[in-house]
């Protein structure tokens, strides 16, 4: 059997976008056999608050996943910190995600699709992630296809010593100062 990456998602303050994406990600084939890390950043203010404590009621009682495990923040970090933080303690951890955010509606094949790149590419060091979106584009692209660069929407990031972000100027210095 295929070893499955842990899905990680990441959320605010919008329980119904929360809701959708977590409907559309049960209706993956591999959602009953795979891990789901969630990291619910805290309010930055009074008026999130609600939408933070209603998020993080509706994240308690989601059921359909092999394991959940819900990080809930103590303080509000920001989306970027966030994200930078509970990435690299789940990489670190597994070697391998799909990583979401709280708005994001995939198809029924996406698990499937990212974990079969995910081995495919595994020993592939050029390959430093894989994306589930594109934004619209003119040209004329094939079905599958290579591009420089990476990006928050639906993608897969690989490997103990972080080389996906050894090469985005953002995160450069942050990994080779480890």
């Amino acid at each position: 059997m295929m070893r499955l990456a842990p899905i990680v998602l990441f959320t605010y303050n919008r329980p119904v976008h929360t809701r959708q994406t977590i409907d559309a990600l049960l209706k993956n084939e591999y959602a009953s056999e795979s891990d789901l890390i969630i990291f619910s950043d805290a309010p930055k203010n009074c008026v999130a608050e609600d939408g933070v404590r209603q998020t993080r009621a509706y994240l308690r009682e989601i059921t359909g996943f092999r394991s959940i495990k819900l990080i809930e923040r103590a303080e509000n970090m920001g989306l970027a910190a966030n994200i930078i933080d509970g990435v690299t303690q789940v990489v670190n951890e597994y070697g391998r995600i799909i990583v979401l955010e709280d708005d994001l509606l995939t198809s029924p094949f996406f698990l499937k699709y990212m974990n079969e790149a995910l081995s495919m590419y595994e020993d592939a060091n050029e390959v430093i992630s894989v994306h589930g979106y594109i934004f619209p584009i003119k040209r004329k692209l094939p079905e599958s296809f290579f591009i420089r660069g990476t990006d928050c929407l639906a993608r897969r990031d690989e490997s103990s010593d972080n080389r996906a972000y050894c090469y985005i100027p953002l995160f450069a210095n942050l990994f080779r100062a480890r």
